[in-house]
C-alpha cells in the first residue's frame, strides 16, 4: 500500500473528508472508492492544484461527490461541512500554523497528518489542545519513509520521546520505522568522527543515544 492508499485507509468511517493542500485529489478519490468516503472536499490555496484536482474527479466520474474550494487552510471552509481532514505533503511548521488558525473549527473532527519534517510539532502542538494521538503508522513509498498520524478529540499524557519518535511507533516499530532510525543512527555514527565542535558531537550523541533506547539497543 503506497502513502495516498494507507492515508485515504485512515478515512474509513467518515462521511465527508477535507484534504487540504489536496494537490490531484487523489487521496480523496481513493477513499471515496475503496474506504466508504461518502463525499470530499478537494481544498488548495491555488489555482493550478485545483485544477489538478478538478481533471482528476472528472476522470473517475465524481463530480457529485467531490468538490474543490479555493480556500487558505480552513478559512472558506465551514466547520460543518466536514467530519475528517486531512493535511499532508506540507512542513509540519506550515501544518501548525493552518491548524492554529482553524482550531476552532477542528474540535471535534478527526484529522489524518502526514508531515514532510517536523512530526513531532505536530505530536506536541494537537496534544497541547485538545486532541491525542488515535494511530500512526509508518512506511516507504518510493524510497521515502513517511509517518502518518491519526488525532481525535480527547486527552492522554505522553513523554517527551512519545512526542518526538511516536507512541504507537516506539512501541509497535513497524518495519519502516526500524528500517529508517537503523539507517539514521549508521549515519549519524558515520559522521561522529568528523564532528569537530564538541557542542555538536554532544547533540549526536544524545540523539544516537536516544535512538539506541527506541530501537531497545
Amino acid at each position: 500500500m503506497n502513502r495516498i492508499q494507507r492515508i485515504a485507509s485512515f478515512c474509513k468511517g467518515s462521511k465527508v473528508v477535507c484534504d487540504i493542500g489536496c494537490d490531484h485529489a487523489y487521496t480523496l478519490v481513493y477513499a471515496i472508492k475503496n474506504f466508504g468516503v461518502e463525499k470530499g472536499i478537494a481544498a488548495d490555496i491555488a489555482q493550478g492544484p485545483l485544477l489538478n484536482a478538478k481533471k482528476t474527479i472528472k476522470e473517475y466520474h465524481l463530480e457529485e461527490q467531490i468538490k474543490t474550494i479555493l480556500s487558505d487552510g480552513f478559512d472558506a471552509i465551514s466547520n460543518d461541512e466536514f467530519d475528517t481532514a486531512i493535511l499532508s505533503g506540507m512542513g509540519g511548521i506550515l501544518i501548525c500554523d493552518i491548524l492554529k488558525r482553524a482550531l476552532p473549527k477542528l474540535k471535534e473532527k478527526r484529522l489524518i497528518i502526514e508531515a514532510n519534517n517536523d512530526t513531532y510539532r505536530i505530536r506536541e502542538f494537537l496534544c497541547s489542545n485538545g486532541f491525542y494521538i488515535s494511530k500512526e503508522d509508518a512506511l516507504y513509498d518510493h524510497n521515502k519513509y513517511y509517518e502518518i498520524l491519526v488525532f481525535a478529540k480527547g486527552h492522554k499524557d505522553y513523554s517527551t520521546l512519545d512526542f518526538l519518535y511516536g507512541p504507537f511507533l516506539r512501541r509497535e516499530q513497524p518495519e519502516a520505522f526500524l528500517k529508517y532510525y537503523h539507517k539514521k543512527k549508521k549515519l549519524l555514527t558515520s559522521i561522529l568522527p568528523h564532528i569537530k565542535s564538541e557542542e555538536e558531537k554532544k547533540d549526536k550523541l544524545k540523539l544516537i543515544a536516544e535512538i539506541q533506547i527506541i530501537l531497545k539497543e
